[in-house]
């Protein structure tokens, strides 16, 4: 089989190859879904390293539990549960220590990257600019003090673009929940971000 073919073929034959013994197929998945792995991990946890982490364990879990996958379901929707449930044990880890804040880098050279939100205006002057990232930064630390099962719910839906029955499925709850969490995790950063709302107006 050619490397062109191997590109073509859809999440569903790669996971029966795998499941014939093509192990090395996997690879081809990870590919396909690590770097969105990781960005849904971060958004979730804020923090590069964790994020990182997190993804790369769920990509083993995923793998090994592989046979199980249910056929016909979306793989990258399973995949997403299993970030998720990582995600869930870090946030956990977290809970038990003194430092267990989230946090949203803001230095380096790859700042802009390691937000969960950005606002960015091409036609915006510096003090535009300016004042663009601190709403950024503000909102950020606001979705990051969400209680976890709202972060998520908010996170996936809306920053991810999942549909409903997706962000249910993931974290395999109703799709009223799903609605819930949302709903209160908006009205929560609604309020949080009134000042700066305020300011525009």
């Amino acid at each position: 089989m050619g490397s062109c073919d191997v590109v073509d073929r859809d999440d569903d034959e790669i996971v029966r190859a795998v499941c014939a013994g093509d192990t090395e197929a996997f690879a081809e998945l990870v590919d396909r879904y690590q770097a969105m792995a990781i960005k849904v991990a971060f958004s979730l946890l804020g923090n590069e390293q964790d994020a990182y982490d997190a993804a790369q364990e769920a990509f083993i879990s995923a793998y090994q539990a592989l046979p199980r996958f249910r056929g016909g379901a979306k793989f990258s929707t399973w995949l997403y549960r299993i970030v998720a449930n990582k995600c869930k044990d870090v946030y956990r880890k977290r809970a038990r220590t003194a430092d267990s804040w989230l946090r949203i880098s803001t230095t380096g050279s790859s700042a802009r990257e390691d937000h969960i939100m950005d606002i960015h205006d091409p036609q915006s002057g510096p003090a535009l600019k300016l004042y663009n990232r601190e709403v950024a930064e503000a909102l950020n630390e606001a979705i990051s003090e969400l209680p976890l099962k709202q972060r998520m719910a908010f996170v996936l839906h809306h920053l991810h673009g999942m549909a409903l029955n997706e962000v249910a499925d993931v974290m395999q709850c109703r799709v009223g929940t799903v609605k819930s969490h949302v709903f209160r995790a908006t009205a929560a950063l609604k309020s949080r971000m009134q000042p700066w709302l305020q300011e525009v107006v």
